[in-house]
């Protein structure tokens, strides 16, 4: 009898497995830990369902599936955005319009009670949160954007779960087994680890650590005191977690955002980020998925300096594996692009996203980036101080004179607010897209143009660079800034609410949702007849406010100034966004992009 696909997997892929459990756990407990892990890998792919079996097939034929010049992407939160999971199924015309090909729903998991970090605190990996809907409705929807070709992604929260659940509840009642799912220190050892800790919100959750009495001692809370970090020394919890996972992924999950994960590891005397044995962890989550369920996504959430960035791809390590090479996600944010891109419009100068783009460039086959211009996150302009430092002696005090520009200072039409500071330190900035760009400052005519203008030329920087571009709900419809939030005693303390507002589908009507939908629409059109996926390529200009980038056979030029820039060049090239040949010398207009296509 023919094995099936499923089986020649289980058969070939577990050296890739096994060689990532034994650098994180050694020799002798690897020989106790296969058969467990051996008999999950086995029971998840037993039940998996036909259609998403069929999918597996037809993505291994197509392995570079995500990496299209049409994948474009939009995220959500599905109350936000439609209420409960049924009525986000109803909506999946609109999404189908925009011309998206991947949906991620922001904090779909069952959370904690009350405060939970937007949803982020974790009380049940296998439940959906109650007032959106159950698994079933879930299932119903991931087979409605099957129809639509849209891939579903959800938050897979790997450094932590919430104080609530289950393990955590077993944890404090004095189950060993779960205790040990966590770090428990006493207070010495805690403070040893502090000195070399960084902390992530140092004004609404000050330190690393939070005394927990029912674990009897102090508990690693990276984030929030109710978000306790995960011990991945122990085998128990990649056991736990790789079951999790492949459970989501049968039920039509076909991507995980892996929150947090530049965390995973704890080691004294170093910050505890971007540590081996983290990509170890990714690698291992990878092999276990592509053994059961291949057609799905890993997309990493490391929001660390470019440099830092391409390791979460995978790397070469000299092994006999596959030429050596071990992968790990098939996509990374490119959050450094994105910040890049509001300093940009903050200077009127593009040298940044040059730096940016330059160093983006050269994937391996099988990678993307994940582009954006906005998402539910504050702009966090601590990421490209690294790049930064390259070109300004003081890179700190650069990126406070943007911060302050998107906060409303020095006459600027930005409409921000700053996230987790005072403005004294360097930290985010929040707001939509909109407000941030200039729309809800605009008092006229000329000014909403300039705003719907920087609007464009942001999304052109996302859609041009080759990624899979995504836009966050409610951009396309040019939403302001929500401040009904401070009224919520639960979310007054977390600024980025700013930016959460609830889906206005009144306003895709208006003249403001028009325009900028209708300059995604274009963008997206130029994007697919140019060919241009994957990585972006950096073209030299002669303006320091002109940022080119080659992207398939067309090259894209992108103004970030208030005024005119010319270039040559391009004679008798088209521009795909106004439709006009280029002439001898091209002039592009403030805050202007130009896509131009080779003539015939």
């Amino acid at each position: 009898m023919t094995p099936s696909a499923t089986e020649r997997r289980l058969h070939a892929l577990p050296p890739r497995l096994k060689r990532q459990l034994e650098r994180l756990y050694g020799a002798d407990r690897l020989a106790a830990l296969w058969p467990r892990m051996e008999q999950i890998l086995r029971d998840r792919a037993a039940e998996r369902p036909d259609a998403l079996v069929a999918l597996d097939t037809a993505r291994l034929a197509d392995p570079d599936w995500f990496v299209a010049p049409d994948m474009l992407g939009y995220s959500t939160y599905v109350d936000r955005f439609a209420g409960t999971v049924d009525g986000l199924t109803e909506r999946v015309d609109h999404l189908e319009s925009l011309g998206v090909r991947y949906l991620h729903l922001l904090a779909l998991l069952k959370a904690r009670a009350g405060d939970s970090d937007g949803g982020f605190a974790v009380a049940d990996y296998l439940a959906i949160e109650p007032r959106l809907g159950t698994m079933a409705d879930v299932e119903r929807l991931a087979a409605r954007l099957r129809a639509g070709r849209i891939s579903l992604c959800v938050d897979l929260a790997l450094n932590h779960t919430a104080d609530d659940h289950p393990w955590a509840k077993a944890a404090q009642a004095g189950d060993p087994h779960y205790r040990a799912f966590y770090h428990v220190l006493g207070d010495d050892e805690a403070q040893a680890y502090e000195a070399a800790l960084p902390e992530v919100f140092p004004t609404t959750a000050p330190g690393n650590f939070t005394a927990v009495p029912a674990m009897g001692g102090q508990v690693w809370t990276t984030f929030y005191p109710f978000q306790w970090d995960l011990n991945w020394s122990n085998p128990e919890v990649m056991l736990a977690i790789v079951d999790t996972m492949l459970r989501l992924a049968n039920h039509g999950f076909e991507a995980f955002r892996l929150d947090s994960i530049a965390f995973l590891w704890k080691q004294l005397g170093t910050d505890c980020r971007n540590r081996p044995e983290a990509h170890f962890i990714v690698r291992a989550l990878r092999a276990a998925l592509d053994i059961v369920a291949p057609a799905t996504l890993l997309k990493a959430e490391a929001i660390v300096p470019t440099a830092l960035v391409p390791p979460y791809f995978g790397a070469d390590e000299g092994t006999d594996w596959d030429g050596g090479f071990e992968p790990e996600c098939h996509l990374v944010y490119n959050n450094s692009l994105m910040v890049a891109g509001w300093v940009a419009l903050a200077e009127q100068s593009a040298t940044l996203p040059h730096a940016i783009v330059e160093a983006s460039g050269g994937l391996l086959r099988g990678a993307n980036w994940l582009s954006y211009a906005r998402c539910h996150d504050d702009i966090g302009w601590g990421a490209v101080i690294g790049d930064l430092a390259g070109i300004d002696p003081d890179p700190v005090a650069r990126l406070k004179t943007a911060a302050r520009f998107f906060e409303g200072g020095d006459g600027s039409w930005a409409r921000g607010a700053p996230f987790q500071s005072d403005g004294s330190v360097l930290h985010g900035s929040n707001g939509t897209m909109a407000s941030l760009a200039g729309l809800e400052a605009a008092t006229d005519v000329d000014a909403r143009e300039m705003a719907f203008r920087r609007i464009a030329l942001l999304n052109a920087l996302s859609i041009a660079s080759g990624g899979l571009a995504t836009t966050y709900m409610g951009d396309e419809a040019g939403l302001l800034n929500d401040t009904s939030y401070l009224d919520d005693p639960e979310r007054a303390h977390e600024g980025r609410w700013l930016h959460r507002p609830d889906m206005d589908w009144a306003a895709l009507g208006a003249p403001a949702a028009r325009r900028i939908s209708g300059d995604l629409a274009t963008l997206r059109a130029a994007r697919i007849a140019s060919g241009g996926a994957g990585s972006p390529v950096a073209i030299a200009t002669d303006s320091p406010a002109l940022l080119g980038i080659g992207c398939g056979s067309d090259r894209v030029f992108l103004n970030f100034s208030d005024g005119a820039v010319p270039i040559d060049g391009i004679a008798g090239w088209r521009d795909r966004v106004s439709g006009r040949t280029c002439g001898g010398t091209l002039t592009i207009e403030p805050w202007g992009v130009v896509w131009a296509s080779p003539a015939a």
